[in-house]
């Protein structure tokens, strides 16, 4: 079992599974965001709730880091392996391959190095303030890593931007991966993960265009 996990195709296995998970999770973090519409008391009370089930949610952050680490981990051994595979006699095929699916790897470095920026003011605040806290008005600060602040509200809109074309090659991927027939994916699943690489995206991005320009104040 250990042997096949850790075999090509274990690992691409292990990609797409947890890329799915970590698409599932972006669709849940935007529905947190979107209560940030229905003003301050809402969006304290839902923050208070996640806080009062601390434990429960540090083994779902666990949880997720170690996706996000398996994630990443696998990406970059597939794409060593599938770079070294490509030299001499399979070099045309990796310089004619999709664009998208040569710099996945560099796109997903620079996302992951979002993310830790994402973390370090947003969760890492969130962190030492206590339930009673008005979370509220640390999402609009206009400081550097918060959304009030238009220039970390660009760098935000523009890893969103790299995340939608991550997800646009990756979410297929994951169904190429288990063999899904090329009738299906580009059927019903293509118009789901259009689901996962713009409407999500574009969420994000709303709400951020919404604290820049003061419909969420």
């Amino acid at each position: 079992m250990m042997k096949f996990l850790f075999s090509t195709i274990g690992q691409k296995i292990q990609i797409a599974l947890s890329g799915f998970f970590l698409s599932v999770f972006l669709l849940f973090h935007l529905f947190n965001n979107l209560v940030l519409f229905t003003g301050e008391e809402n969006f304290n009370s839902m923050v208070s709730f996640l806080k009062s089930i601390h434990t429960l949610i540090r083994i779902m952050e666990f949880g997720l880091l170690g996706i996000i680490l398996l994630h990443v981990v696998n990406a970059i051994i597939t794409s060593f392996k599938n770079n070294s595979a490509n030299n001499g006699k399979y070099a045309v095929n990796a310089k004619t391959a999709p664009s998208n699916s040569k710099t996945m790897i560099w796109s997903g470095l620079i996302i992951l190095f979002f993310f830790v920026i994402h973390l370090r003011y947003y969760w890492f605040t969130f962190q030492l303030l206590d339930k009673s806290a008005n979370f509220y008005d640390y999402m609009l600060l206009d400081k550097f890593g918060f959304l009030g602040h238009t220039p970390t509200a660009i760098i935000y809109v523009a890893a969103i931007l790299l995340i939608s074309a991550h997800l646009r090659h990756g979410f297929l991927s994951i169904f190429k991966t288990f063999g899904v027939p090329a009738s299906l994916r580009d059927g019903i699943l293509k118009y789901v993960a259009i689901l996962f690489w713009a409407v999500i995206p574009a969420g994000f991005i709303i709400v951020i265009f919404a604290i820049q320009i003061g419909i969420i104040n």
